[in-house]
């Protein structure tokens, strides 16, 4: 693979982790469970399941149900 390709791979992937924790960061979940509102942190967000419409495996810290959620915005 040409040192050029790899470097773009690089940045991509770069560009997708702070992508990703800038969001972690600024967004929180609510569970369907309990109503509980809760962040996740970012190694969490990062490898957890998401789906093509944004939401995201998560587990409720409060009551354990782990479900498709979608964040939303602000801090918990």
């Amino acid at each position: 693979m040409p040192k050029f390709a790899i470097i773009i791979v690089v940045i991509v992937i770069l560009f997708n982790a702070i992508r990703i924790a800038a969001k972690a960061s600024s967004h929180h979940f609510e569970c369907q469970g309990c109503g509980a509102h809760f962040q996740v942190h970012f190694s969490r967000y990062m490898f957890t399941a998401h789906s093509f419409d944004g939401k995201c495996s998560v587990q409720c810290p409060k009551c354990g149900k782990t479900d498709l959620l979608a964040p939303l915005p602000g801090k918990e």
